[in-house]
């Protein structure tokens, strides 16, 4: 009897086992087609795609070495050869036409891909815009290398984007950023933090779009390609190859802007919707001796403006400082009141302006929420970028104080940026100080550290 019950155990426990094994491989086979988040911090540099263009309907390129193209994913590559110009438009069905003399007939294609015979080819496209809606809006002729890829876009408008390795597309951005110019230390800072932002950007999809994952200009991070890449630069950015900051044992968006005023902001100020980093809960006052004051007052903020405070980006102090930074340390705009009522009224009409009120300042100074009161109505807006954006030209920043006075509002202003993160004019006095490149990161990114990725 005993033995019949072991035979009967083992037989139960077989049956069981069996059960157990096949409610394991059906749910294997039936587990839901659920996308997963991309290790962008795997031990692998990775690969990303800018949108470098996408406000043209025609853009006319040349190519400075043979290149291939491709029409889509489809087909065999076609031969261009060296200096080879091409233009690339948009049909009325929506089809890119690309026409070249060393083909014969035009190719129509939903989508095109571009890429170089040779390591390192280059190719030139004519009149790329920067710095849309700026005061510093321009168009240039720029340089790139990778794989292009080309896109029938929004609005009747082409996308063009660049696909190449994350350091590769560094040592497009950081001469742009910073200045090619700038001293060794303030190159490796900006590099560290251009891939830090970089790195977040893919993790986060911030910039994200349907066939790119950073845009080019500065609503991300300026990449203009290869024009003013030096040697300098470019070691600056392989010199620190994979390093990348994180706070917390968590990577960190790595924000900076050209000039901070003296004081940078805290993140909640100016986007209170993205995450809030220890180095992000205080701002500073920019100098060696690190503290904090609170600029928020109206009294203190006409003080603070009307001063001249020994920092870092102050060009009395480091004289050293490029044009680009000792232009905005300090400014002032003017604006009558019919130029400034019509600016309103492109986003409401309230009338003639009347008074403009600060409803909330940072510790920085910056504004992130103010009234328009007109006539007829009022306009509130609270965004610091929103605020610089609703004037024309936009202001360099949002740190400002308005003075009103027969008819004319006078803006006395500082800095040049958000003010979140790294001043990139603070960077180049530091380095010219002779700080290094991580001294420098520690004193806009406290409590962070960093380390290699690849």
């Amino acid at each position: 009897m005993a033995k019949h019950r072991g035979i009967l155990t083992v037989v139960v426990l077989l049956i069981l086992f069996t059960l157990i094994y096949w409610i394991v491989v059906y749910r294997i086979l039936h587990k839901p087609d659920i996308p997963s988040e991309p290790n962008i911090f795997a031990l692998v540099e990775p690969n990303v795609r800018v949108r470098i263009l996408n406000t043209a309907d025609n853009i006319h390129l040349q190519a400075l070495s043979d290149w291939l193209i491709k029409d889509g994913t489809q087909g065999a590559d076609t031969s261009l050869p060296a200096n080879s110009q091409l233009t690339i438009s948009l049909s009325p069905k929506n089809k890119l036409v690309l026409e070249t003399e060393s083909l014969a007939d035009k190719l129509v294609a939903d989508s095109l891909r571009l890429h170089s015979a040779v390591s390192g080819g280059e190719l030139l496209i004519q009149n790329v815009p920067f710095g849309v809606g700026w005061w510093w809006e321009g168009k240039e002729d720029r340089v790139y290398e990778g794989e292009l890829l080309v896109f029938p876009g929004d609005k009747q408008r082409i996308d063009v984007v660049v696909r190449l390795p994350l350091e590769a597309y560094l040592c497009g951005v950081v001469p742009y950023e910073i200045g090619a110019d700038a001293p060794k230390e303030a190159l490796k800072a900006q590099a560290i933090a251009a891939r830090s932002e970089a790195l977040m950007a893919l993790r986060s999809g911030l910039y994200k779009g349907t066939h790119y994952d950073l845009t080019s200009d500065v609503e991300c991070q300026v990449f203009a390609g290869n024009s003013k890449r030096t040697a300098q630069s470019d070691s600056a950015v392989y010199d620190t190859r994979g390093l990348s900051l994180f706070c917390e044992d968590e990577p960190i968006h790595a924000y900076y802007a050209s000039n901070c005023g003296g004081h940078s902001e805290i993140i909640e100020n100016v986007w209170p919707d993205r995450p809030r980093p220890a180095t992000y809960t205080q701002g500073n006052f920019d100098s060696e001796t690190i503290f904090s004051i609170d600029l928020s007052s109206e009294k203190l903020i006409y003080r603070w403006l009307m001063s001249s405070p020994d920092v870092y980006c102050n060009p009395e102090y480091y004289k050293a400082l490029p044009s680009w930074s000792r232009e905005n340390f300090r400014w002032k705009k003017e604006f009558t009141t019919a130029s400034l009522s019509m600016q309103i009224a492109k986003h409401k009409d309230i009338g003639m302006v009347q008074e403009i009120k600060v409803l909330k300042r940072g510790v920085s100074g910056r504004i992130s929420a103010i009234r328009f009161i007109g006539d007829s109505g009022y306009l509130d807006v609270n965004s610091e970028l929103a605020i610089r954006q609703i004037w024309r030209p936009p202001l360099r920043s949002s740190c400002f104080f308005v003075d009103e006075q027969g008819g004319l509002f006078t803006i006395l202003g500082a800095g040049w940026g958000h003010g979140v993160g790294m001043c990139q004019s603070g960077a180049i006095a530091q380095a010219h100080q002779g700080e290094a490149y991580d001294e420098i990161l520690a004193h806009y990114y406290r409590d962070s550290q960093l380390k290699l990725l690849y």
